[in-house]
């Protein structure tokens, strides 16, 4: 039982690795173009921001939300 548990949590973690290889895959030029201070358009809130900070797992896109940055997906918003 032990065993199936481990054996399980990794083939979590390996599907994970794979998904995230993927991703970068597809949007792995996208984020390595992008630059902060770069104006987008989240069609979404129907508002216009800026990039403020930017990684792998998320873009951090201000002037949105009046409170907060957002943490946006490269396919929610588009760059002006």
């Amino acid at each position: 039982m032990v065993f199936r548990r481990r054996s399980k949590a990794a083939t979590e973690q390996l599907a994970y690795q794979a998904d995230n290889d993927e991703y970068m895959k597809v949007y792995g030029d996208f984020l390595d173009k992008l630059e902060c201070g770069t104006k987008v358009y989240v069609p979404l809130w129907d508002k216009e921001g800026t990039i403020e900070d930017w990684s792998e797992d998320y873009i951090a896109v201000d002037g949105i939300d009046p409170v907060d940055w957002l943490s946006l997906q490269p396919w929610e918003f588009k760059i002006l």
